[in-house]
């Protein structure tokens, strides 16, 4: 069971564009390519340096026939008794759509789970969770839908809502801090995506100044920007450096420290982050 890969494009600002993908360790069927992960009107919606005109969000692009099956809305899960709504592909390539499928568990936020695929889109998660973060076996963690609304999603905790394909996936997941890289679960590193700061499957680990085309695809400390703002960029985008404004330290000659979010911008907690860039 292969990967599937999630494709994010962010909110239009000004100066600079982070390359707009995401790739996730989701399964799908044997013949898909691919984790967390967004959509948020905080930070990069009302002034980040990062951003490309079109959809909040990720998605991935659905060239095939459209779904017969009826759909349901994951915001307000009106599936029936029994039933949550989950993402699911519609086309046999990874998720574009919403489908009812039977809650066959009671797997808990946190607890460990199986996914049957991105066809089916089973899983033995309970009514409130969803089998993220799945490895080529099958096996990953439940995890918590949004609630809310799309426009105003909520979340509890240490967690902030992602936002993915066109709105039919909206999870959870946890925050962190690109600086520290602190998070827990082993695989995983601190991705923005597209509003927040949030633990995802580091599935490239593609070193800086290479060609990168998913959030993800770097590794972690390092986010994938378009080329225009980086040197010798040998793509439409490669992977850069998170810096710290107060230690401004970058690696690549011909670049340096600048604000990630545009002035007064930042997220609470977050005032200190810079991406080492070509400076103008």
């Amino acid at each position: 069971m292969k990967t599937l890969r999630l494709l994010s494009i962010l909110a239009a600002t000004s100066l600079l564009t982070l390359s707009a993908c995401t790739k996730d360790e989701q399964p799908g069927n044997e013949d898909d390519d691919n984790a967390d992960d967004g959509e948020d009107d905080n930070g990069t919606a009302d002034g980040s340096d990062f951003g490309d005109d079109g959809d909040d969000g990720m998605f991935i692009p659905n060239d095939g026939d459209v779904a017969s099956t009826p759909s349901c809305d994951p915001w307000a899960q009106d599936c029936p008794d029994d039933e949550k709504c989950v993402a699911y592909a519609s086309s046999g390539g990874t998720w574009d759509a919403n489908k009812c499928v039977p809650v066959s568990g009671d797997g808990a936020s946190g607890d460990s789970c199986t996914y049957t695929g991105a066809v089916e889109s089973t899983d033995d998660c309970d009514q409130d969770n969803w089998c993220w973060d799945v490895n080529e076996e099958g096996a990953g963690t439940c995890t918590p839908f949004c609630s809310g609304t799309a426009d105003n999603p909520q979340c509890g905790g240490d967690t902030s809502c992602s936002i993915a394909n066109n709105g039919s996936i909206n999870l959870c997941l946890t925050t962190c801090d690109p600086l520290f890289q602190d998070c827990a679960v082993a695989g995983t590193a601190c991705f923005w995506d597209g509003g927040s700061f949030v633990c995802a499957a580091a599935v490239g680990e593609l070193p800086v100044g290479e060609a990168c085309g998913f959030i993800n695809d770097c590794s972690g400390g390092n986010v994938c920007l378009t080329a225009e703002v980086l040197p010798n960029c040998n793509g439409s985008s490669c992977c850069g450096e998170f810096c710290n404004l107060t230690d401004a330290n970058c690696s690549v000659d011909g670049t340096e420290c600048t604000d990630f979010f545009e002035e007064g911008a930042a997220l609470p907690g977050y005032e200190d982050v810079g991406v080492c860039v070509i400076p103008g």
